[in-house]
């Protein structure tokens, strides 16, 4: 074969995968030097999309699926992990798989995870199941930040159960500003942001001694 001939042979490639569609990756940190992506952040990013895709409760989750969206700080779970607080069960599975899921605000940075939960408790949409959950996260990770009992105090009846929650626990260290703002609700203060329901039930009885109202 001449020379010529070697240099117009062409090879052909077929390489067969199976395709994923991912439609936004959002937040990706360079960390590698020089601005390139790690391979990893993006590997992460779209198993949390098929998840999040996928998922139809804490039952149909894996042990290992649960796992991952606890420690892998991806913000993209936080709407799952809403709708998670909502769901009921009572079988050890459930109630181990749940408390996998919620150690997720434990591997966030502090201020990352007091921003969310009290952004959460501050909504519109707050159920009875999140708020029992949030107040649990909170008091478990410790995560008292008496700027956000502030606006709590300032919201619904709901979001100054919450505080009132938060202003119970003890914090691990109190800084002079903390104490100022705490003797701030001594006396009546508290009471005062809670206004007093009375339902009054009238009877009326005619002239033969029979209730009609």
């Amino acid at each position: 074969m001449s020379s010529r001939a070697k240099e117009r042979q062409s090879f052909m490639i077929t390489a067969i995968r199976t395709p994923v569609l991912l439609n936004e990756i959002k937040h990706i940190q360079a960390e590698a030097v020089g601005g390139d992506i790690d391979g990893s952040v993006i590997k992460n990013k779209v198993k949390a999309s098929l998840i999040i895709e996928r998922y139809t409760g804490i039952y149909a989750m894996t042990n290992a699926a649960a796992e991952f969206i606890a420690t892998s700080r991806l913000t993209e779970f936080v709407p799952l992990l809403f709708k998670a607080m909502n769901e009921t069960g009572e079988d050890q599975v459930f109630i181990d798989r749940q408390a996998t899921l919620f150690r997720y605000f434990d591997f966030l940075d502090k201020d990352q995870a007091i921003a969310i939960l009290y952004g959460q408790l501050l909504s519109d949409d707050l159920t009875g199941a999140q708020f029992k959950i949030i107040s649990k996260a909170i008091s478990s990770s410790n995560l008292i930040d008496y700027d956000q009992v502030e606006k709590l105090l300032a919201g619904s009846l709901w979001a100054k159960k919450a505080a009132l929650k938060v202003l119970s626990l003890d914090k691990d260290w109190y800084s002079a500003q903390d104490i100022a703002y705490l003797q701030t609700w001594r006396g009546e203060g508290l009471v005062q942001l809670f206004q007093e329901v009375v339902i009054m039930v009238l009877k009326v009885t005619n002239i033969f001694g029979k209730i009609t109202a």
